[in-house]
């Protein structure tokens, strides 16, 4: 029997998940980041867009990220929703900082596309965790509800943002997105900054939907075998610093 948060799930094509992490799990995660960000500068990207900054190399040196993908409470769902061929696909963490005048509109857009074949037609899965409050004074994460029979469809829906929801919620939220959904991060005039780790899943049997994040070798060669097990197709970065077969 499908758990209220895939029906959920299957009506929209996200579920908002609030209180997820810890007060600790927060507070590590975030001193994670900003050490990494204090000793790799050069790994952290500004992308513009109202003040964007990311970085696709924390796993790398810091392993208290880890969790966020092997999340007890969210790693259980996200294979109920993509299927047991699940494979992670990117990492990367994102910070808005604060904007002192009028914002950039949203660029509202769909990451992948959708899969027909699939029940929830979900070509890729997205996960979101927020490690600051997320509010309507702050930036925020918006997402268009698109119903899983509407994915499985020909074609997709206009993306411009019309029924776009704001999800808001408290540091240590968590949301789960159909990355074919149309959506777009909503900036605000804010003091705040909101600071959040992305992650994209996706099927062993597909390509790659990247060549961004090497995850590092703890991961690849874990000892639990069902954590090896998201990480058996490589990209070809990871192939290319791991020396691992492409065929």
């Amino acid at each position: 029997m499908a758990s209220p948060a895939y029906a959920e799930f299957e009506r929209k094509g996200y579920v908002v998940l609030p209180e997820i992490l810890t007060a600790r799990e927060v507070e590590t995660w975030s001193d994670a980041i900003d050490e990494h960000r204090q000793r790799f500068s050069r790994l952290w990207m500004d992308r513009g867009e109202g003040g964007r900054i990311q970085s696709v190399h924390v796993l790398l040196s810091r392993q208290e990220l880890d969790d966020s993908i092997l999340h007890a409470r969210v790693l259980p769902l996200v294979i109920e929703l993509v299927g047991e061929d699940v494979v992670c696909e990117e990492h990367s963490i994102m910070i808005r900082v604060p904007i002192d005048e009028d914002p950039p509109q949203p660029k509202w857009h769909r990451d992948t596309r959708h899969e027909p074949s699939h029940a929830l037609g979900i070509h890729s899965l997205s996960v979101v965790y927020y490690l600051t409050d997320v509010d309507e004074t702050s930036h925020c994460f918006s997402v268009v509800p698109e119903a899983a029979m509407t994915k499985r469809g020909a074609g997709s829906p206009e993306c411009d943002g019309t029924d776009g929801r704001d999800l808001l919620g408290p540091a240590g939220t968590a949301i789960l997105f159909n990355a074919g959904s149309c959506h777009a991060g909503r900036l605000r005039k804010t003091t705040q900054q909101r600071r959040t780790v992305h992650i994209y899943y996706g099927h062993a049997t597909q390509a790659p939907l990247s060549e961004h994040t090497i995850f590092p070798r703890r991961l690849i060669e874990h000892a639990d075998p069902h954590v090896r097990r998201l990480f058996r197709r490589p990209n070809q970065v990871k192939a290319a610093v791991h020396g691992l077969g492409l065929d």
